[in-house]
């Protein structure tokens, strides 16, 4: 019986650097690693401060030599016409050729090495594809967001949206095994390729059990914070959760001197109301911008003490955010502005952590209520249920990635 030696990661986002994307890669090699899988990652981020972690860095050309060659025009032009929010095109070359040469030096049996890609961006799944072909290595594809009909792709065209389906077909088509981080993902996926569904595999994100967060005290102060701790971009639009505020205030149902609602992260423009409604809200004390992406340990324990939790997720019936994650293990009341029935209500249901839903579908005066009760709910934390304890530990999930590569180690 075959075992598992070695594998090789793409994850174009990776420790130290505060993205939460890179998370889900770092733990499966932590754990793994563990379980006696030499693991080795390539990705873009700057791990020269971390010794202790098996990976190197390939810089991304198109942000580290802006304007330079004929390659940062191709990929520009991709982005531009062809692939918007697609990147990592130049990157997955190199990031390719690192590879390559780390597997010469570093032999092992080809039927016990395995490629893993986690999407996005598409330079990962390109250098994995490239990897696995020529090199004859099986080769796991995960999927952190949809590629094909992305709930976030508004703003594409028919033709670029065909694009990104067929992309998506032939990396599922090429890969041994694919992974969805929500069963409503998986479920989607298995839907689209019906002929290729039992490859198509639920590995869900989750909590460290060895980072565990916990709340921290609330500090005195005369308002109630309610923190959005993440970056608010593309879909991300909490717009109507801060209107819904401003009528509660104007009608004389919440004071703006008892609660103050705090975003933390990247905002892009379109995701918040225009500029003299943002320095109204800030003027009359109920709203706080910290725009700034503060290193992870200062993010948390932002969240750590605040008085209740914000998530926006209005535009997807599929994702969940990481955040979620974090939040629950604080257990305080969350807020969640998303779409009903998709999996962040399921497991804020079952989580046992107080929460409300203001539904991005509901009308002005049905939003007003639920945020209305959000702030009426008690705001002592809670334990999360054994439930959320059993099914996110990512301990576990690198047990079903490693039990996943065994088999594809031992066909029969």
């Amino acid at each position: 019986m075959g075992r598992p030696e070695a594998l090789l990661l793409f994850a174009y986002h990776f420790p130290p650097e505060n993205a939460i994307g890179g998370l889900r890669p770092y733990r499966f090699c932590k754990y793994l690693s563990r379980l006696g899988v030499r693991t080795h990652t390539v990705t873009a981020a700057d791990v020269k401060t971390r010794p202790d972690l098996a990976a190197e860095t390939v810089p991304d050309p198109f942000v580290a030599h802006p304007r330079q060659g004929a390659g940062w025009q191709v990929e520009r032009a991709i982005r531009k016409f062809l692939l918007p929010g697609a990147s990592g095109s130049q990157w997955s070359r190199a990031a390719y050729r690192a590879a390559c040469r780390y597997l010469d030096a570093n032999p092992s049996d080809p039927k016990k090495t395995f490629v893993f890609s986690t999407y996005p961006p598409l330079g990962t799944p390109l250098a994995g594809y490239w990897l696995a072909k020529r090199r004859g290595l099986p080769w796991i594809l995960d999927f952190r967001d949809p590629m094909g009909d992305n709930p976030g792709d508004k703003h594409l065209n028919a033709f670029q949206k065909s694009i990104y389906r067929y992309l998506e077909r032939k990396f599922v088509a090429a890969a041994d095994c694919v992974t969805a981080n929500t069963d409503a993902a998986q479920a989607r996926l298995q839907k689209a390729y019906p002929d290729m569904a039992r490859k198509i595999h639920l590995l869900w994100n989750g909590f460290d059990p060895e980072q565990r967060l916990t709340p921290l005290a609330v500090p005195g102060r005369s308002q109630k914070i309610y923190s959005h701790v993440g970056e608010l971009y593309e879909g991300r639009v909490i717009t109507p959760l801060l209107y819904s505020m401003h009528r509660l205030i104007q009608s004389g149902r919440i004071s703006p001197a008892q609660i103050l609602i705090q975003l933390v992260g990247p905002v892009r423009g379109t995701s918040i109301p225009g500029p003299e409604f943002m320095a109204g809200g800030k003027a009359r004390g109920w709203l706080r911008v910290c725009s700034e992406n503060l290193p992870q340990a200062e993010a948390q324990r932002i969240m750590q003490e605040s008085d209740g939790l914000l998530l926006v997720q209005p535009h997807s019936t599929l994702q969940v955010p990481g955040k979620l994650f974090e939040y629950l293990q604080i257990g305080r009341p969350t807020l969640a502005f998303i779409p009903p029935e998709t999996p962040i209500e399921r497991i804020l249901r079952k989580s046992g952590v107080p929460c409300a839903f203001a539904y991005s579908t509901a009308s002005d005066e049905v939003l007003d209520e639920a945020v209305f009760a959000f702030f009426n709910l008690d705001t002592t934390a809670v334990q999360p249920s054994d439930w959320f304890e059993e099914s996110f530990n990512v301990q576990r999930h690198a047990g079903q990635l490693f039990q996943l590569m065994s088999d594809l180690a031992n066909p029969f």
